[in-house]
């Protein structure tokens, strides 16, 4: 019997990276997996790729409220009900203060913070009897990234509301707490329109501020989140789990 058996899991941006990693380690463990797409040709390409792996794929970019509306209502009316919500859509993009634009700032904050948030609300009328929220931050809030500002700045308002949303929703049964991953194996990097000499070039800095020596895989993550997802976690509240090889602590 999986941990998840029997349990209705939410992922958003389930679809790639970490996302998908945890979907396949959610329906090992005996969930039923949903997740979004950002449109409909990427709903039809992560069916053809996974049918076998997600239970449904609705159509929401995270970064608009009236679609992740849609979606929540989608999710609910089908299932009745949801218990585990794991909030992963997000990306960044590095950029110096001085060629920072407004534009740059708000997509990353309409995705990373707005985003996750409304769909926490959005999801919340579907979770009865409690249930757990995870989400997905980034070591970056702890770390001074030159070129990184906007991007770790939303990253620590998550870790933010990681704290205050436990607080508010621990009455309700709803555990909310944050996976921290440090350096992982994603196509983070390709999605940020650094150059792949640019991409080479900052993975091997990185790469030397990683006490453990490598970069971490998605399945490292996924394996937490699991474990939050699960009872197993039942006395953790509020917390920011570091997936990091020891970067951020050592």
């Amino acid at each position: 019997m999986g941990k998840l058996n029997g349990k209705i899991a939410v992922i958003t941006g389930g679809t790639s990276g970490i996302g998908l990693a945890t979907a396949k380690a959610f329906k090992s463990e005996g969930a039923t997996v949903i997740t979004n797409a950002r449109h409909a040709e990427r709903r039809d390409e992560a069916l053809q790729q996974h049918g076998d792996l997600f239970d449904h794929v609705g159509i929401a970019d995270v970064g608009k409220v009236d679609e992740l509306d849609r979606f929540f209502k989608e999710v609910g009316d089908k299932y009745g009900k949801i218990n585990t919500l794991f909030v992963n859509a997000g990306f960044g993009q590095p950029a110096p203060i001085e060629a920072a634009t407004e534009a740059h700032f708000d997509s990353q904050f309409d995705v990373n913070v707005k985003g996750l948030y409304f769909s926490i609300q959005k999801a919340l009328p579907y979770f009865e009897g409690g249930g757990s929220i995870i989400l997905n931050t980034s070591i970056a809030n702890q770390l001074g990234m030159a070129g990184f500002s906007v991007y770790a700045a939303t990253k620590a308002a998550v870790r933010s509301f990681a704290r205050t949303l436990s607080a508010e929703l621990v009455g309700r049964g709803i555990r909310v707490n944050a996976v921290s991953p440090g350096p992982i194996e994603t196509p983070f990097f390709n999605k940020t329109g650094m150059t792949p000499e640019q991409i080479e070039q900052a993975a091997g800095q990185i790469l030397q501020n990683v006490p453990i020596g490598r970069f971490g895989k998605p399945e490292e993550v996924a394996s937490y989140v699991v474990f939050l997802a699960s009872d197993d976690s039942s006395f953790m509240l509020g917390t920011e789990v570091e997936i990091d090889g020891g970067m951020a602590t050592l």
